[in-house]
């Protein structure tokens, strides 16, 4: 399984660096199962990535576009950084899955997640290959 989801991005990142493909839907992040430690800060996603050498490599990317709206955690403009942790708390990342408490316009707050999509782990680095959205 391993050996075929680091074939897949390895296609999907060729072509994606040609410019011949510009995915309307992102496609499942799969860096999960090449990277350990998962970790989240603010908007940042964290991991220890594994290389095409076997080697690993400690990497980050921000988040992009995911903002709370109401209390649900949604897609928005993909070329911003994500805000949601501005008003939401008690943020993790459980594989590809963002959770939090998150404010709604009353000032309450309400459990929410959104699944992270369109990151893979690219020898050793967390990068988009994708389009987040959707």
């Amino acid at each position: 399984m391993k050996k075929l989801t680091w074939f897949l991005a390895a296609i999907l990142s060729f072509f994606v660096s040609l410019g011949g493909v510009s995915p309307a839907f992102a496609a499942p992040s799969s860096y999960q199962f090449t990277c350990s430690n998962i970790s989240l800060s603010g908007n940042v996603l964290s991991a220890i990535c594994r290389r095409r050498d076997q080697t690993f490599n400690k990497t980050s990317i921000v988040l992009k576009g995911i903002e709370n709206i109401d209390g649900t955690l949604k897609f928005t403009d993909r070329s911003k950084p994500a805000n949601f942790n501005l008003s939401c708390k008690d943020t993790s990342v459980s594989g590809t899955r963002l959770s939090g408490n998150c404010q709604k316009i009353d000032g309450s707050y309400v459990n929410t997640s959104i699944e992270i999509n369109g990151i893979e782990n690219i020898n050793g680095n967390l990068t988009y290959t994708s389009n987040p959205e959707r």
